[in-house]
């Protein structure tokens, strides 16, 4: 009789996990550097960056060099007048004391935030570093994490190897959550340096751009800003597009957007 009562219970579990639809969701994210909203032509208006990320409606945002509450940008909270004018949900992760404020980067979600980490990275070579991590619930029984980061900007050897460091404090973090995990943001490096090959050693998927690709337009243009991703578990995810945006004066940056599906 308990032997019975046992197949019974394994083939009503075994009916459970076979009849158990795979499930799908959109996933819209813009990752930007808005230059703390000083443009190229040297006019410093917030509301352009607005305009943007306003016009793309992204469920999840990482922006860099933003700054909160400094003397150059009229001592506004930059942050905050974007989650406001956005409907969405901002985190400032602080870089270092700046002009009477501080320097960093930000978030915004549209999704429901699980948990936040402003996980403090090894330092560049003239400024700290940190990554906002967040877990987000991107639907109903579908929670990801997503980090933006903001590595090192100086050239040679030891700026190579402060981003390389930078990736593997914030990897080591990511991997203790065991989640599917997008990355976005300013990498400060091309598709092919050591810092990159690292996240694709790690499991990632490089969001690959195509043809226009130059996300970088001041001096030397270059592909600098990326999107990666890492399937986990049950979740995984599909590009469906991505662009640099034409902005040419809001920032030395092209707004990156990318969509990507999620399998779940």
């Amino acid at each position: 009789m308990k032997k019975t009562a046992f197949i019974l219970i394994g083939l009503i579990l075994f009916s459970f996990i076979a009849c158990k639809e795979e499930q799908t969701t959109n996933l819209k994210i813009l990752s930007y550097n808005i230059r703390h909203g000083e443009g190229l032509d040297m006019i410093l208006d917030l509301s352009r960056s607005e305009r943007i990320i306003k016009s793309q409606s992204p469920d999840l945002c990482g922006l860099q060099e933003v700054d909160n509450f400094c003397l150059r940008t009229d001592s506004i909270d930059q942050t905050d007048y974007l989650a406001q004018k956005t409907f969405m949900t901002g985190t400032f992760g602080r870089f270092m004391d700046f002009q009477g404020g501080e320097y960093g980067m930000a978030t915004l979600i549209a999704k429901p935030v699980i948990s936040t980490k402003v996980l403090h990275l090894p330092d560049g070579k003239d400024e700290p570093r940190s990554s906002i991590v967040h877990e987000i619930q991107i639907a109903k029984g579908c929670t990801i994490v997503f980090a933006n980061v903001h590595f090192d900007w100086v050239d040679g050897n030891e700026g190579s190897a402060n981003r390389l460091n930078q990736a593997q404090a914030l990897i080591k973090y990511i991997d203790a959550l065991d989640r599917a995990t997008v990355i976005t943001g300013d990498f400060n490096c091309t598709p092919d340096s050591p810092t990159m090959q690292y996240f694709t050693e790690q499991g990632f998927v490089f969001v690959q751009k195509g043809d226009d690709n130059l996300s970088f337009q001041g001096n030397s243009k270059v592909e600098i800003d990326h999107v990666i991703y890492r399937n986990a578990g049950d979740v995984k995810f599909e590009k469906k597009s991505i662009q640099l945006i034409e902005e040419p004066l809001v920032s030395d940056h092209r707004p990156l957007v990318a969509e990507l599906k999620v399998v779940f």
